[in-house]
């Protein structure tokens, strides 16, 4: 990121932008918080380093990037191995499979991402908005497992403005347990985010409000 241009107007607002996350995520305290970026600001790489600066701070096991589509989760995965190397990013969502045969050379390596999908066992998760949310609904054991990775960690939002309507009550609800039971912290992106509801919207704040 220290190597990004900083000419232009558009280029300088996205360093503002940039460094403006990483201050508030050095000092934030736990709770809701809201980012705001149109496309092409950097929100993908601003919100991360949000997330980094916020789980030193506050000690979080793992980050948790979610996001409403699989076409979205492979390329932000993507830029995401790029940057941390590809045994620290864990991808999960419907289109990855793990299973390969026995005398596949990738055998062993199916085998380990698999594990790492049950638990989710590793430091940086892309996810669906799907598999998180019924990691933490389902009563069944297999998706259940997940849920001890979820307390104390940093969890990104991406597009929540595609949050389904009709399951947004009880989605909410069981956000802002999260976040005062298991001590996780959140954060909602969007270029224009949510009314939600009067008791959640209330206790957002924002890391940044920005304006071309």
């Amino acid at each position: 990121m220290e190597g990004f241009s900083t000419e232009g107007k558009i280029n300088q607002a996205r360093r503002l932008f940039l460094n403006q996350c990483r201050e508030h995520g050095r000092t934030c305290p736990k709770g809701y918080y809201s980012l705001f970026l149109p496309t092409g600001g950097g929100k993908t790489l601003s919100s991360m380093a949000w997330a980094l600066e916020t789980a030193l701070n506050h000690k979080a096991q793992r980050i948790i990037y979610v996001i409403p589509y699989t076409s979205i989760i492979t390329q932000t995965a993507g830029i995401f191995r790029e940057i941390f190397g590809e045994e620290n990013v864990l991808e999960h969502h419907s289109d990855i499979t793990f299973s390969g045969g026995e005398a596949s050379q990738e055998a062993e390596r199916y085998e380990r991402t698999r594990l790492l999908a049950e638990n989710w066992d590793a430091p940086i998760i892309v996810t669906t908005n799907v598999q998180f949310f019924e990691s933490l609904f389902s009563h069944k054991v297999s998706r259940s497992r997940k849920v001890h990775s979820i307390a104390n960690s940093v969890v990104v939002f991406d597009e929540v403005q595609m949050f389904p309507t009709e399951f947004l009550h009880p989605m909410l609800r069981l956000l802002e347990d999260l976040r005062r039971i298991y001590g996780t912290q959140l954060l909602f992106c969007s270029a224009t985010l949510p009314p939600f509801d009067k008791d959640h919207t209330s206790s957002f704040k924002k890391v940044n409000d920005f304006h071309q």
